[in-house]
């Protein structure tokens, strides 16, 4: 068998292992919800629901730590016969973020925490900080893994995180746990999940122990790839978080019912896009040269499986989510279908944005989803009602990033047929 054949095969196992993971920890964060949203009801889903959105908002914003890892990982390994001059410890590098981190929670949480939680629930910044600080350990290894190839090790933290956080929410709803409970149960999988994954992969991780650069340098870097992430976040794992920040006097059974409506309607979209980040950017980059023909067969794909996901969601939707829920999610019913074409905008961005990277244009991407979150933002702030607010939020933030991003990609293209006209031009007269 040829190298080829077997880095192909190689190759295609990793993709199937790392969506598998992605499968179970989608299906393992969807049916927290549904336990949780069923057994303790609406309102007291609200605050869970709100603490789970500023948890996975700065573990969004982190993915682009994970990024950072990833890329000096990698062009350590790829370098690794080159002295280097200045090199940074990782282990190291990771107990300085996380340091930085807590600082951050410790400075800022008077600012958000009674907003956000309510003052009753201000003792839920606790397991909410000691969560992000190991959120940075799992970011840090998840791109250190992915740096060295190691995609089944990968796999491993993407799946048991979220079976291990399934199989403890349901434990603290069994034992009638409260809302403090409950947030330990979200949080406990971090740790455990990386001390796991240490152990698995301690030998190949003995490779990664340092990385080629400066402390300031790799925090530069970190700080420009957690601001896009941090703006993708906004728009989808923190946007229930924005939105109780902004629900002054709004009851809170209708938040909650707006809130499971919102999580619950995106992630049949997005969930299998976000697995398959990776293997779009690489494929737009195999079809640099009908790279605007690709991305119109995607986005069309995206578009019609919004419809469908529409239609079945206007001739079902309320009754399954009454079915699950009870009565009192009938008043957000007239939200459903608009909640389900908001989603799909934002599901083009999950497509437009590897398209974008594929093509190093960096800074429009950040553009994208940066301007995205502050139009989203001044959506939610306009004088509505909140559920006006919200489809406005989430349709009009995406659009103008759909705006950006399709526009950065047309002008690349353009630029390379301009530079491979001008070549060909040259070659007829030199010839």
């Amino acid at each position: 068998m040829s190298d080829s054949t077997r880095g192909d095969r190689r190759g295609k196992l990793s993709i199937v292992l790392i969506a598998t993971a992605t499968v179970v920890a989608g299906v393992s964060g969807y049916l927290v919800t549904l336990a949780v949203a069923q057994q303790a009801g609406l309102a007291a889903y609200s605050v869970f629901a709100v603490f789970w959105a500023v948890l996975y908002f700065i573990v969004g914003c982190l993915f682009g730590l994970q990024q950072e890892m990833t890329r000096a990982v990698s062009a350590g390994a790829r370098a690794q016969l080159a002295p280097a001059r200045s090199r940074v410890p990782v282990p190291m590098f990771v107990l300085l973020v996380a340091g930085l981190v807590a600082v951050v929670i410790a400075v800022s949480f008077p600012l958000w925490a009674i907003p956000a939680f309510g003052e009753d629930q201000l003792g839920l910044v606790v397991p909410l900080a000691v969560g992000a600080v190991a959120c940075v350990a799992v970011s840090s290894l998840s791109g250190v893994l992915s740096g060295l190839g190691s995609w089944a090790d990968l796999a491993l933290i993407v799946g048991l995180d979220g079976a291990v956080r399934l199989a403890m929410i349901l434990a603290v709803l069994a034992l009638g746990g409260d809302q403090s409970w409950l947030a330990w149960g979200v949080v406990a999988p971090f740790p455990i999940t990386v001390g796991i994954a240490l152990f698995v992969a301690r030998r190949r991780l003995a490779g990664a122990l340092y990385v080629d650069g400066t402390y300031r340098g790799l925090l530069w870097n970190s700080s420009r790839t957690m601001l896009a992430a941090a703006a993708m976040a906004a728009m989808v794992t923190g946007f229930p978080a924005l939105l109780s920040l902004f629900s002054a006097g709004v009851d809170r059974d209708y938040l909650g019912a707006l809130i499971l409506a919102i999580t619950l309607l995106r992630a049949p979209l997005l969930v299998p896009l976000t697995a398959f980040q990776s293997y779009l950017l690489v494929f737009f980059a195999s079809h640099a040269t009908t790279i605007v023909r690709a991305l119109v067969s995607f986005l069309a794909v995206v578009a019609l499986g919004t419809i469908a996901f529409a239609g079945l969601t206007a001739l079902w939707g309320e009754q399954v989510f009454v079915w699950l829920f009870g009565e009192e999610v009938r008043q957000v019913s007239d939200l459903l279908v608009p909640l389900v074409f908001a989603s799909g905008m934002i599901a083009g961005l999950f497509v437009t944005g590897p398209a974008v990277l594929s093509r190093n244009a960096h800074a429009a991407y950040t553009t994208g989803w940066v301007v995205s979150a502050v139009v989203a933002v001044g959506a939610v702030l306009l004088p509505w009602p909140i559920g006006d607010r919200v489809i406005a939020a989430l349709v009009l933030g995406p659009a103008v990033g759909l705006i950006i991003h399709t526009s950065s990609v047309v002008r690349g293209a353009w630029g390379t047929r301009s530079v491979g006209a001008s070549g060909e031009s040259g070659q007829t007269l030199l010839s």
